[in-house]
């Protein structure tokens, strides 16, 4: 459980607030955390999540980041998200184990039959013990009627965790969820939606400036069908967003420096994505936004490689990265990126297999999930994955396969 904790912490807390507020976070927990008053800023989102969990073993400080949120006025959705969260994830233990030994009785069951048995007869014993697990078995079964109809509220899994934030170590979010405005609707998705777990529908509008847009490319959905889709990036006046747009007929409202109005759209760790239901409209003159050159700056940031390798396993990264060695094999291609914090070894598969790039190239990563074998951390392409080649030498993007 003490995984699960720190997952929340991470990639439900930490990546999905602010820069504002995580530094407003790691002020509050100097003597906590034993931290450097006059050198805060180095704190990375990874490590502040380790020393909670070597310092609050119970739980890694989730309810300590609950309580934060819950007094600062913009992460009060933040607060409720975690709290469900954490509450659905101790359900799902606590079936587990029941599950697994529905016939064991709790601590505090064996402390009352070691009780009884002064008391009472083994025919008696027997009896009680049979009550205790029948008890057991009608609430299992509540339980699973009660999530069956629905009313736990809990959507269903699809792809694994997504996404970037304000800061480029901090990939997990492209920005504080928190701070999408919140829609008076907000629910969580309908069951044939093809959406991450977790995800929330925001039906009031966000207007927001398109900072860029890839070409549509083919992905292979969860009913093994093949479909189209694009990823983006757009901003308001004080963050910014990565974004998947499942209907490509979309793709001419996504124009570099266009303004635009969203609406029913789902937000997943700081993710946006647009379906066939969303609205998108062209933004009115009096919509329109002048977003900070410090927000684009940061849209445009890569994360330091040696930051991507201190990442959970799970975490989304977005970025650019210069190619340093490439090793094609018979299921996959390696290709190994490189900057002066490290290197790290990038898996391609599928239409990702053996790509049109060669030593020097840059390769433009969209959507690439962190994972460690052996304890070796490497990037591996998922469903929604894209990559995007720049030639040694030349501006001009590719991102053709051989």
């Amino acid at each position: 459980m003490e995984n699960e904790y720190k997952r929340l912490v991470l990639l439900e807390g930490l990546e999905c607030i602010n820069k504002h507020q995580f530094n407003l976070f790691k002020s509050l927990m100097v003597k906590d955390l034993n931290l450097e008053e006059d050198n805060q800023e180095k704190y990375t989102t990874f490590q502040i999540a380790n020393m909670m969990v070597k310092k609050f073993p119970a739980d890694a400080g989730l309810d300590r980041l609950i309580n934060f949120c819950e007094r600062v006025p913009t992460l009060k959705k933040r607060a409720e998200i975690l709290k469900k969260e954490r509450s659905e994830e101790e359900t799902s233990l606590e079936i587990n184990r029941q599950e697994a030994s529905p016939a064991t009785p709790t601590s505090t069951t064996s402390h009352m039959l070691a009780s009884e048995r002064g008391k009472t007869s083994t025919t008696q014993e027997e009896t009680s013990t049979a009550q205790k697990r029948k008890g057991m078995s009608e609430e299992k079964t509540d339980v699973k009627k009660i999530k069956a109809s629905g009313k736990a509220d809990q959507p269903p899994c699809c792809e694994g965790p997504t996404a970037t934030c304000q800061s480029p170590i901090s990939q997990v979010s492209s920005s504080a969820s928190s701070n999408i405005p919140s829609a008076k609707n907000q629910k969580s998705q309908p069951q044939n939606q093809n959406i991450p777990r977790g995800a929330v529908l925001h039906s009031e509008p966000l207007t927001v400036m398109v900072l860029t847009a890839t070409d549509p490319f083919e992905y292979e959905s969860p009913e093994h069908e093949v479909k189209n889709m694009f990823h983006a990036t757009v901003a308001t006046v004080s963050q910014y967003f990565h974004v998947k747009v499942f209907n490509i007929d979309l793709k001419e409202k996504f124009t570099k420096n266009n303004f635009i109005t969203i609406s029913n759209y789902f937000e997943s760790k700081g993710i946006l994505e647009i379906n066939e239901t969303s609205s998108v409209l062209e933004a009115a003159p009096k919509q329109m936004i002048e977003v900070p050159n410090c927000i684009t700056r940061n849209a445009n940031a890569s994360p330091k490689i040696c930051d991507i390798q201190k990442g959970t396993s799970g975490t989304v990264f977005y970025g650019v990265f210069t190619l340093h060695k490439k090793k094609v094999k018979t299921q996959n291609t390696s290709y190994e990126i490189k900057d002066g914090s490290g290197s790290i070894e990038v898996v391609g598969s599928g239409q990702w297999h053996n790509i049109n790039c060669k030593e020097g190239d840059k390769l433009h990563l969209f959507c690439f999930h962190l994972k460690r074998e052996r304890g070796q951390p490497k990037l591996v392409c998922g469903d929604h994955s894209f990559v995007k080649v720049t030639k040694a030498g030349k501006k001009k993007e590719a991102s053709t396969v051989q």
